[in-house]
């Protein structure tokens, strides 16, 4: 190569080293502003200087010589045109000559130390989320009912198709759970741990008492109570019953009633019908039993009955209504049928 016929190779290994003097640093630089080929040509030695293995970055000192000797067998090998591609032409245009920047590495203590401390607050994150929301389990129904026992002692009697969500353990001052379905609460008492009931966006909140309470999707909060105190509210809106009472939450309002202790049958099968209507009492039989029990017609739906069951079967109870009112009673695959005239 002759365009740098004028300079020694010695003088620009010690440049690209950054080892030269500032009078030699002085000279490259007037070289390289002679022309664009020099730069050029300074430019694709630099590529090659770069990646050439033996000029690894260290604190000892650079011997120039032996590292231009070694370059220049490289570019023996690779045998670069002196007339560079387009896009090398355009890279050179934009390179600055600079002495290098060695980074500092850091001690592996440091390292360490850092990594020490990032997993001590992953696992004290952990931990911490732990804490606040502790393991969920969930007991389910789908035609059938089931007993369930709390971690805190409270019982709980699940009506057909329905869930009950708690914690594995009751951290905190509330005792709180989620309920979809229908249940019968028998809440451990414990003044200074209110038990709660998320239900369908009711709040139902106790201290120590016993109720039912009904939450399916297609129709209102209902609360019924057995004993005790109980507290409902939704938004804004807010009622305390007691022994006797129940509330069914509407839309934009919490409506009170008188409790129906039928309300209950399913857990405790046991009916009670004081001058009921027999639509009432086939509405209450129904839900009790989880049977589909229909009128004929409705000339019989007012008809008025008084009367006591307990824990008879389904069967027993719809005969002897059926002959306490005048009625038939039949039945069609799974569907029981009441017919008759009326009532006097």
């Amino acid at each position: 190569m002759n365009s740098h016929a004028n300079i020694s190779e010695e003088l620009l290994a010690r440049y690209l080293a950054d080892t030269a003097s500032e009078s030699e640093r002085d000279e490259v630089e007037t070289w390289l502003a002679a022309s664009e080929a020099n730069a050029r040509e300074l430019a694709a030695y630099r590529l090659i200087w770069d990646h050439t293995a033996s000029m690894q970055k260290s604190r000892t000192t650079v011997d120039t010589d032996a590292a231009w000797k070694k370059m220049k067998g490289k570019m023996s090998e690779n045998k670069a045109p002196a007339i560079l591609p387009e896009e090398v032409v355009r890279e050179t245009k934009t390179i600055e000559f600079r002495p290098g920047v060695r980074q500092r590495r850091l001690p592996v203590t440091v390292w360490a130390a850092a990594m020490i401390a990032i997993l001590v607050t992953a696992f004290g994150w952990f931990f911490l989320m732990s804490e606040k929301k502790p393991e969920s389990r969930q007991v389910a129904t789908t035609d059938n009912t089931t007993e369930q026992l709390l971690p805190d002692g409270t019982k709980v009697f699940l009506n057909y198709n329905s869930t009950l969500t708690y914690p594995e353990n009751f951290n905190g001052d509330l005792r709180t759970v989620s309920l979809q379905g229908e249940a019968f609460f028998d809440v451990k008492p414990d003044a200074a741990h209110p038990f709660v009931i998320q239900a369908n966006g009711t709040e139902i909140r106790v201290l120590g008492t016993s109720f039912n309470v009904k939450a399916y999707n297609e129709a209102p909060v209902r609360v019924d109570v057995a004993t005790g105190k109980v507290r409902v509210s939704k938004d804004a809106h807010r009622v305390e019953l007691v022994k006797g009472q129940s509330a069914e939450v509407l839309k934009d309002s919490i409506r009170s009633l008188q409790a129906n202790i039928n309300m209950m049958g399913y857990r405790t099968q046991i009916y009670e019908f004081n001058a009921a209507d027999l639509q009432d009492v086939v509405s209450s039989i129904r839900d009790g039993y989880h049977v589909d029990v229909r009128l004929s017609n409705d000339k019989i739906a007012q008809c008025r009955l008084t009367i006591r069951f307990e824990k008879e079967p389904v069967d027993a109870t719809l005969s002897v209504i059926a002959e306490t009112l005048d009625l038939n009673l039949r039945k069609e695959g799974k569907v029981y049928w009441l017919d008759g005239n009326g009532c006097q």
